[in-house]
């Protein structure tokens, strides 16, 4: 059966398709290398499209990824896979750099909401505006940064990653909207800052808890984020450590955009595979 798919999947092809199975397990090269008993210039060439592996080869290399035999005999679904990293490159790249620009606006906001809890006035107008402004301005910038995870979570089949992005961007938009209008009206809309401290550390805890669930198939950097997000949900649940919570927050936050970072560039177009004119040879 190996055979006869391995036939129908020709190069460039299955090449393409071997390095993406690879790469969506967390895995290098190396790494492969050492579960399938084969040397490191030959899983080169056959990612690269220069040979045409043996049956026997590709069993090998679908043992050691976990990939079903017959996935290989529908090369449409190769092009569908190709297709689906194409439209997440967008996805990530605006994820990251949205990243960049919220952890800045995020250290502005933190600066003035301390000011504005010690009790200082601001008389002048604009900076009402200003306020509003930089919130609604993070509020984008959040969004458009965590949907990178939900998208990270379709692309990796992960359903908590995908749920909690979400409810974290909607969670953020009711934190940011009860700012403006507490400052400008002074009406709390929920039960004080212990409730948000304690529902944030919620979220918090299980959006970290999906990157452990992934830490499995891609891992350390997986295992050292959900570490640094469950730290920072319990400094929040706790209330009492929620100022350390924020703390640790902020390089939950870094690690997060080094993180859609090293996605996007596992996924970009220089890291996937590039096509070979040639004939591959058989190896």
């Amino acid at each position: 059966m190996v055979k006869q798919n391995a036939h129908n999947m020709k190069q460039p092809q299955l090449g393409q398709k071997i390095q993406e199975w690879r790469k969506a397990k967390g895995m290098t090269q190396e790494e492969l290398v050492e579960k399938c008993n084969i040397n490191v210039r030959t899983i080169q060439r056959i990612e690269a499209g220069e040979v045409m592996p043996r049956s026997y080869t590709v069993k090998a290399i679908l043992e050691a990824l976990e990939v079903s035999p017959s996935e290989v005999n529908h090369p449409e679904n190769t092009e569908q896979s190709s297709d689906s990293y194409k439209d997440l490159l967008p996805w990530l790249k605006w994820a990251f750099v949205a990243g960049i620009i919220y952890l800045i606006f995020a250290m502005v906001e933190s600066v003035m909401d301390i000011q504005l809890l010690a009790g200082e006035k601001f008389a002048f107008l604009s900076f009402g505006f200003f306020y509003a402004f930089l919130k609604l301005s993070i509020l984008v910038l959040f969004t458009i940064f965590t949907l990178g995870f939900h998208k990270l979570g379709q692309l990796f089949s992960n359903l908590l990653l995908k749920v909690m992005a979400v409810m974290l961007i909607v969670w953020t938009a009711i934190v940011l909207v009860e700012d403006v209008v507490t400052y400008w009206f002074g009406i709390d809309l929920v039960s004080g800052l212990i409730l948000r401290s304690l529902i944030s550390g919620v979220l918090y805890v299980l959006f970290a808890a999906a990157f452990l669930q992934l830490s499995r198939s891609k891992g350390a950097s997986y295992i050292v984020v959900g570490a640094i997000g469950i730290v920072t949900g319990i400094c929040f649940m706790s209330v009492v450590f929620a100022i350390p919570g924020l703390i640790f927050l902020t390089v939950f936050e870094i690690a997060l955009v080094v993180l859609i970072y090293q996605e996007y560039k596992k996924l970009s177009p220089n890291e996937l595979y590039n096509s070979f004119g040639k004939e591959p040879a058989i190896l």
